[in-house]
């Protein structure tokens, strides 16, 4: 039997949905063990042991035995353990959870077309009209945030945007001034600061 918990994720330069989970895990990061898996040139799991989807992130909890797949259950599940939080009041936290199972279901087409990747010499000289539309939509809600961040307070909702705009990075989009600021803060979090430690060959500009 297992006597640690256990988070499986995807290499940190280019598995967005590992970065999510593990932006959420930071506040409790030291109750988990981290479990890398790397990928084919086909973008597949090289090693799916323990991941019933053969894919990642993977929750493994120890107590409980439970095993929790799909980032959004995984993060909701942290949330509950201590970890990063939904905004708050509770019908700004149905706004968050409506607009990250929009962002999953919606942008597949955007998510093939830039990956992540957050090594230098990475950048793409690459436009898709799904950039501005989440450009729009982000802004909106920025301009609306009573906090720093982007429905207010630091949360989940700013771990689930975070690989989008590394995605404006990568492509060199011009971000409004308002959400340069708002990236800033964002790479100041321990969160964004432990999950880059582990790039190699880490680019200037995701620092």
């Amino acid at each position: 039997m297992e006597t640690n918990n256990r988070l499986i994720l995807g290499t940190a330069w280019s598995s967005t949905w590992s970065m999510r989970a593990f932006l959420c895990a930071a506040p409790i990061r030291d109750r988990f063990d981290i479990s890398w898996r790397d990928f084919d040139t086909q973008n597949k799991l090289i090693d799916t042991t323990d991941c019933p989807t053969s894919q990642v992130p993977v929750l493994k909890l120890a107590q409980s035995g439970i095993t929790i797949v799909e980032t959004f259950a995984i993060v909701d599940a942290l949330a509950d353990l201590g970890g990063l939080q939904w905004p708050t009041p509770r019908a700004i936290a149905w706004t968050a959870k409506s607009l990250c199972l929009e962002f999953q279901s919606q942008s597949g087409d955007l998510r093939r077309a830039i990956p992540m990747d957050l090594r230098q010499g990475s950048a793409q000289h690459i436009n898709h009209p799904q950039l501005t539309y989440w450009h729009d939509r982000l802004e909106a809600l920025h301009t609306q945030s009573t906090g720093d961040f982007l429905l207010g307070d630091y949360s989940i909702a700013d771990a689930w945007f975070a690989p989008l705009y590394c995605r404006f990075l990568r492509v060199g989009y011009p971000i409004s001034e308002m959400q340069r600021a708002y990236l800033t803060r964002l790479k100041q979090t321990d969160g964004w600061q432990q999950w880059t430690a582990f790039v190699d060959d880490l680019a200037a500009e995701y620092a």
